[in-house]
């Protein structure tokens, strides 16, 4: 697997898509990418958000869900090459998946527990009910030298406690079904465990815990909400093509036991103000936290998680909620930042949020936008990506926790979710020109 020769095997795919303009050469950055991530990818599934890194050495459900729904994205754009490559992909996918959903199932226990507890209950936010960010090789909390996540454990409101690491796993589980389908064994997961994690989602769905960017621990977040209205979505897909065996009314039931209007009732009702979509809100609190204005999680919410112009009936809303983004995160740089005051590693511009943004613009048509952000990346890193695009170097006096200092005065290098992000970026261009091609 290390050898980049039948990674070319994909060259058929070239005659397909045809990039116009580009000094970017789409099929080895896309295929490049996958190789990557299918020879970091353990036998077991097991992969690092970035092996190089003491942090992250962990497997965390989060990162690996987007990689092997990148790996997903690669089969289905290659699949007709024949390639090795293409399969190995698949293959690293599977893998991936199995562990995570073998991660819940080990979590289940402690899960179902949540059931009885008043989500008022101090009780309710103690790790050890909820499903932990991420595991080591055997699923366990992840030990080393410096580090020992158990001791986390009976921590309330602890970092490792958040909510979208199950939305992610059925999200790649969506992305399987889509391009390939569902196992036998995933099939059999969710019918014995669907109701205890919809169950768990529409309970937590009005409770704070960290954000996305596992800052904020007091606040509910708009990109929270969304993956869980996500997850409903996804079980009423399955429930309508009697993949699963659970009726669209208990679905729908279980989703508003909490809320009357749901998950989608609740993100127009506490995170939408004058047709702007919003990242915070306090909890009990009717409306956002306007001064907090945005954070990059919402980019995810538009391409993922079926929060959209449409779905929320407001016309115009991605666009307004877009522009007030680019004007915060991005200011005059390619990439954007995760939110205003960030200073994690001196507060870098982050590489696979710059992507999700190429991904939505080209999506959207916006090919320019797309095409100007990876190709300054790849021009830039030259297929080796790190997490962050670190804007001081000079200046590690801003470093949160000392962690720049730590890592040698430099971004942690290969962060897997970029790779992962690359490839969808990469491959939501090439759909996008074959499309025109088709019409020219």
């Amino acid at each position: 697997m290390k050898d980049l020769d039948f990674a070319m095997e994909v060259g058929h795919a070239s005659e397909r898509f045809k990039i116009y303009e580009s000094n970017v050469d789409y099929i080895k950055v896309i295929s490049n990418a996958a190789l990557h991530l299918v020879n970091e990818t353990a036998q077991n599934g097991y992969i690092s958000a970035a092996a190089d890194y003491s942090w992250y050495k962990p497997h965390w459900f989060r990162d690996s869900s987007w990689v092997a729904i990148s790996l997903l994205t690669y089969y289905n754009f290659a699949k007709y090459s024949n390639s090795e490559l293409a399969l190995s992909a698949l293959d690293a996918a599977n893998r991936i998946i199995d562990f995570n959903i073998d991660g819940i199932r080990k979590f289940m226990g402690s899960i179902r527990k949540l059931k009885d507890i008043d989500y008022k209950d101090p009780e309710f936010f103690n790790l050890k009910y909820h499903m932990p960010s991420r595991c080591g090789p055997d699923h366990e909390f992840f030990k080393s030298d410096i580090i020992d996540d158990a001791l986390e454990g009976n921590t309330r409101h602890s970092w490792l406690m958040q909510y979208d690491s199950i939305p992610l796993i059925l999200l790649s589980l969506q992305k399987k079904q889509e391009f390939y389908g569902l196992s036998e064994n995933d099939i059999t997961f969710l019918n014995q465990n669907i109701r205890a994690i919809l169950e768990y989602l529409g309970k937590i769905y009005i409770t704070e815990c960290p954000s996305m960017w596992e800052i904020n621990l007091d606040m509910l977040h708009s990109y929270d909400v969304a993956a869980i209205h996500f997850a409903f979505d996804f079980a009423r897909n399955l429930s309508a093509k009697k993949i699963i065996e659970i009726d669209a009314g208990e679905i729908d039931s279980i989703e508003r036991r909490y809320y009357s209007s749901g998950t989608l009732g609740f993100i127009k009702r506490y995170f939408v103000r004058d047709n702007i979509l919003y990242s915070e809100k306090k909890p009990f609190s009717e409306s956002p936290e306007l001064s907090r204005g945005f954070d990059g999680s919402e980019i995810f919410e538009f391409n993922y998680f079926n929060i959209n112009s449409e779905s929320l009936g407001i016309e115009g809303i991605e666009e307004r909620t877009i522009q007030g983004m680019e004007k915060t995160l991005f200011g005059k740089d390619v990439l954007p930042i995760r939110f205003i005051g960030d200073i994690y590693f001196t507060g870098g511009r982050w590489l696979l949020l710059g992507l999700e943004f190429a991904n939505y613009y080209a999506r959207h048509g916006d090919l320019s936008k797309a095409k100007r952000i990876v190709e300054y990346i790849e021009t830039k890193y030259n297929g080796s990506y790190p997490e962050q695009e670190i804007v001081n170097p000079a200046s590690p006096n801003v470093d949160q926790g000392n962690y720049y200092a730590l890592n040698g005065y430099k971004p942690i290098q290969k962060l897997a979710w970029s790779y992962a992000s690359m490839i969808i970026a990469a491959i939501a261009i090439m759909e996008k020109e074959k499309t025109f091609a088709r019409q020219d």
